[in-house]
C-alpha cells in the first residue's frame, strides 16, 4: 500500500462510508476533476488489493474500509516479519522497541503486556 492510498484509508477508517468527492476534500481540502481521477483510481486499486468496498445502489458511489486499522497493520507487521525476520515476530517486536523513543507511558504498557504473557 503506498502513502497515498494509507491516506485514503486513514480517511476511510474515520466514516462508515464517504463518495470520492468527500475523500478528495478531505485529502487535498479542495475538490477538482484531476483530484477526483486520482482519488478514484486509488480507490480501485485499493478495491483490487481487497481494502475497500464500494456501494453503487445510489446516485454517488460510497466507499468504506474492509479492513480496520488494527488487522491492516497487524497484517503488514506480519509481512515485516515474514520478509525481514524470517517469519518470527519477536526480532520485529525488539527491533521496534529498541529504536522507538518510547514514553515512561508506553515502557509500561508493553511491560504490562509481557507480564501477561508469562
Amino acid at each position: 500500500v503506498t502513502e497515498t492510498e494509507l491516506a485514503i484509508l486513514d480517511v476511510l477508517w474515520k466514516t462508515d462510508s464517504i463518495s470520492v468527492r468527500d475523500i478528495a476534500e478531505s485529502l487535498y481540502q479542495e475538490h477538482r476533476p484531476s483530484l477526483h481521477a486520482t482519488v478514484q483510481s486509488l480507490l480501485d486499486r485499493l478495491a483490487k488489493k481487497g481494502y475497500v468496498a464500494c456501494d453503487s445502489s445510489g446516485f454517488s458511489h460510497r466507499y468504506s474500509a474492509t479492513i480496520d486499522r488494527e488487522a491492516f497493520v497487524s497484517r503488514h507487521l506480519q509481512q515485516i516479519a515474514d520478509s525481514h525476520f524470517g517469519g518470527s515476530v519477536a526480532p520485529l517486536l525488539l527491533t521496534l522497541i529498541d529504536k522507538a523513543k518510547l514514553s515512561r507511558r508506553d515502557r509500561d504498557a508493553i511491560r504490562q503486556i509481557v507480564s501477561k504473557l508469562t
